[in-house]
């Protein structure tokens, strides 16, 4: 029997007993996850993740830009899907931002690709379930390195910046325990070109940290067992905005490595999630 101009409320449910059924109950709270990938330039895409609901096709949802990890090079756009889906079914969409990587492409063509992603965002939100008056900036590892320098450069507004045990400065990146010293390592050179110490200076985020500068609120979060990027990187990012009297958060995450599943686990989820509700319009 054809159903004329359906909706979801005055359809008919079937209620009559079906013997040696099982009777589960339905949540028209829930929310699924569902993913997206749209090019914004040529060979780099913004994979989104929106929350899916039956009940109301037409919500907006608060966005979180993401840069991903790479060590600056070619990311794995897959890597994230599964961490952030918890955050997205509570009912936040997130656009991880794919940028041209290293050794092919080097600084600053990184920070250049997302600033075009966030214009594009910016120019196309209306074709997406995006509120774009509550927009969050987010990075983890080399991404939270990138999403640092564009937050502290003050080029767009942000709700809330989120730091995923990003590099904030590398003229003390070896003044903690790493499985790494960066001037051994090539990522550094393939990113930068060179190892000079005012390109140094000039790519680290805390260099652009000034007072009065009428930053968002910022909520950072580390592993005290990071083999990669040592710990002290964010406590010292992290007590520079103390001094200067900002809104921040710093959250260590006990016994956590470079992200993996030891760190992403309930407490960051609710960690995260907590403070988008808290700075949300």
């Amino acid at each position: 029997m054809k159903v004329e101009n359906y909706s979801y409320e005055t359809f008919p449910r079937y209620t009559k007993e079906i013997e040696g059924a099982l009777e589960l109950k339905g949540n028209k709270e829930n929310l699924r996850c569902r993913m997206l990938d749209v090019e914004y330039q040529q060979g780099c895409m913004i994979r989104f993740l929106f929350p899916n609901t039956i009940l109301d096709e037409t919500k907006k949802y608060p966005l979180v830009i993401h840069i991903q990890g790479s060590g600056w090079y070619q990311q794995d756009m897959n890597d994230h899907i599964f961490d952030f889906m918890p955050i997205v079914k509570t009912g936040y969409a997130y656009a991880i931002i794919q940028y041209h990587g290293a050794p092919e492409y080097k600084y600053p063509t990184q920070i250049s690709d997302v600033e075009k992603a966030i214009a594009f965002l910016k120019d196309h939100y209306q074709n997406y379930p995006i509120d774009f008056n509550n927009i969050f900036l987010s990075g983890d590892s080399s991404g939270g390195h990138i999403a640092l320098l564009i937050a502290l450069q003050k080029k767009y507004e942000f709700k809330g910046i989120i730091d995923l045990y990003g590099v904030t400065n590398f003229m003390t990146f070896n003044d903690w325990y790493s499985k790494y010293d960066w001037k051994e390592e090539r990522n550094a050179i393939d990113f930068l070109g060179s190892l000079d110490n005012q390109l140094l200076i000039e790519v680290s985020p805390i260099t652009y940290l000034k007072e009065n500068m009428n930053l968002p609120p910022f909520l950072i979060l580390h592993g005290d067992k990071d083999h990669v990027v040592p710990i002290t990187q964010s406590i010292e990012l992290y007590e520079k905005l103390k001094e200067y009297h900002y809104d921040v958060t710093f959250g260590r995450v006990h016994d956590a490595d470079h992200g993996r599943s030891i760190f992403y686990n309930e407490d960051v989820y609710q960690t995260i999630i907590n403070f988008l509700d808290s700075k949300k319009r």
